[in-house]
């Protein structure tokens, strides 16, 4: 018997360790500054879409990206998260994301370009939260110095800044 609750309490920390990394999202207190739609598992609203505000994209796994690009002179350190994280707490299936503009400007970008090529989704530039008019609240960045394939129209097309909504979709549909 001595040995079934060892085996029962060695499950169990296992179990809390695999989700221990895991994000649960609640409704957002702030002001929302991004509506994720398309196939996702997990919302918040009514109308099945899950809404974000600033603290709740923070709570992702953090990750820093210093580059220079085109819009900003000079290298600055872009701090957001990934793609990869936020489709994952939200249980996402899809490989392509639609992302839309304040303006309505809108690209879409392959899912697989966060993990090639460690882009993020950043919402400060230099330790500073991004407002409208520094590009934010939200913006693809691209690391177009260990990357310089990347300087190009399709990426600079793919870097989308002050960005309001992101649908998720699967290019064979």
């Amino acid at each position: 018997m001595k040995h079934f609750y060892c085996w029962l309490l060695a499950i169990l920390c296992l179990s809390s360790w695999a989700h221990a990394d895991s994000v649960e999202f609640g409704p957002p207190k702030g002001p929302v500054i991004l509506t994720v739609s398309g196939d996702i598992g997990v919302t918040n609203q009514d109308d099945g879409t899950m809404v974000f505000d600033l603290d709740m994209l923070r709570s992702l796994p953090n990750l820093t990206l210093s580059t220079d690009n085109p819009w900003k002179e000079g290298k600055h350190s872009y701090q957001g998260f990934s793609a990869i994280d936020l489709l994952d707490a939200i249980d996402a299936s899809g490989d392509m994301l639609r992302i839309t503009a304040l303006n309505y400007y809108i690209t879409e970008v392959p899912i697989s370009d966060f993990n090639q090529f460690g882009t993020i989704i950043a919402h400060s530039i230099d330790g500073r939260t991004m407002s409208v008019r520094t590009k934010g609240p939200l913006m693809v960045v691209y690391d177009f110095d260990d990357h310089p394939q990347l300087r190009s129209e399709t990426y600079y097309g793919r870097s989308i800044w002050q960005i309001q909504s992101i649908e998720v979709f699967n290019s064979e549909d």
